[in-house]
């Protein structure tokens, strides 16, 4: 049945946060699960490389990677570094830091569609403010969006007026005919395509992107690239270097500076030059300590094959989860790019897909190994560290193979 671990401390410290925290949690991914009371760790306490201990002392293989920021690792010394030298010169300042504009420049360098840049703290946010330009820049006020881009556009749910709704199109990934016949019809007033990639879509991902990026020119709307997961993963320059499909704008975050809090909207100098009179401002936008982190993790990119690497422990994880959900049987694979795979279960007859996704879940926190539905490698993930991983992961198909969850 694996490893016995004791999670006890954070569980009693769940219930406490429960009392002063919704949630007890700031992100909704990140809470843990009432049918793994007693199992999955609640709050962690520290992290090195691709490991992380949790509240009561228990160490795991990592791969969720903070939800995709860690992309070199925790702890990343020339990242860490960067960041102790910065305090000692101060966070905040009453004018803009010199960091700015070296980080600007940076990436204009790295990233294809950036001709100019700006700073903000989280994806979402940056998303808002590439929309909001979007329409400044076009005077049109409908979005046709294609995937989540953090809670700020997230129109389901209570707290959105119908008047917001109204100009927010949820369209659904790989199809470009739904967005053509909405374009047929209303061109005139859609701004702009917000596109998040899929994480099955694979390298068949830039078909759908070239159509979007036709469908924008033919109509005159802006193209905009969410990259917030994709950036310095799939490619330094993210999903718009992998696929050739250069956007007007996109965004980028998570990983740009291997988890301190930062994001970038970018793109077109004239679409940006809308800043003047659309209003995006933010006290923090230009922090030092993330942008010292960010040029830090930057020249990492530049001059190691970061991508390549996470392509590579990638591919030996992919590879080596599917040849065993073969072997056990096990109704799952292993979908898209290595990089950012995809877990997919399918009902078993004896239990529902998330009944088995759940159950997988447990089976490798008990051996000490952290998973997700999307499942990240980063740059301090070795060979060594796959193969550990994937004898965890036959012990726990094992497991759920003798308990009679498939046939």
């Amino acid at each position: 049945m694996g490893e016995q671990r004791d999670v006890t401390r954070s569980w009693e410290l769940w219930e406490r946060a429960q009392r002063v925290i919704p949630m007890a949690t700031q992100t909704h991914s990140k809470a843990p699960r009432e049918a793994l009371r007693g199992l999955e760790p609640c709050f962690i306490e520290r992290g090195q490389g691709c490991r992380l201990w949790d509240l009561d002392g228990n160490e795991y293989l990592d791969y969720r990677c903070s939800l995709g920021p860690i992309t070199l690792g925790y702890r990343y010394p020339a990242v860490e570094q960067a960041v102790r030298a910065q305090l000692e010169r101060g966070t905040v300042f009453s004018y803009a830091t010199s960091l700015e504009v070296e980080v600007a420049e940076a990436l204009v360098e790295m990233v294809p569609c950036a001709e100019s840049c700006r700073f903000l703290r989280t994806g979402g946010e940056a998303m808002s403010a590439a929309i909001k330009l979007a329409r400044a820049f076009t005077g049109r006020p409908r979005i046709l969006k294609c995937g989540y881009h953090g809670w700020l556009t997230t129109m389901t749910g209570d707290g959105v007026p119908e008047a917001v709704r109204s100009v927010h199109t949820e369209l659904p990934w790989g199809d470009p005919a739904p967005f053509a016949a909405i374009l047929a019809e209303a061109g005139e007033q859609v701004a702009a395509i917000t596109v998040a990639y899929a994480y099955s879509a694979g390298e068949g991902a830039g078909v759908f992107l070239r159509a979007l990026r036709e469908l924008a020119d033919r109509y005159g709307c802006l193209l905009v690239f969410d990259e917030i997961v994709t950036g310095f993963r799939l490619a330094n320059g993210g999903a718009q270097q992998r696929f050739g499909v250069v956007p007007d704008l996109a965004v980028f975050s998570k990983g740009m500076a291997n988890g301190w809090p930062i994001s970038v909207y970018c793109g077109r100098r004239d679409v940006m030059e809308t800043v003047r009179r659309a209003v995006i401002s933010s006290t923090f936008g230009g922090e030092a300590t993330a942008l010292a982190a960010t040029r830090a993790a930057l020249e990492v990119y530049r001059t190691h094959d970061v991508p390549g690497h996470l392509e590579a422990v990638g591919k030996l994880f992919q590879d080596g989860l599917n040849a065993l959900f073969t072997q056990h049987r096990a109704p799952a694979r292993s979908s898209g790019l290595p990089h950012l795979q995809q877990l997919v279960w399918q009902p078993s007859g004896r239990a529902t897909a998330a009944e088995l996704a759940l159950r997988f879940e447990a089976e490798l926190l008990r051996r000490g190994v952290i998973i997700y539905s999307i499942t990240y490698t980063n740059f301090s993930h070795t060979a060594a560290d796959i193969a550990t991983t994937l004898e965890r992961a036959d012990a726990a198909l094992a497991t759920m193979a003798a308990a009679g969850l498939w046939d």
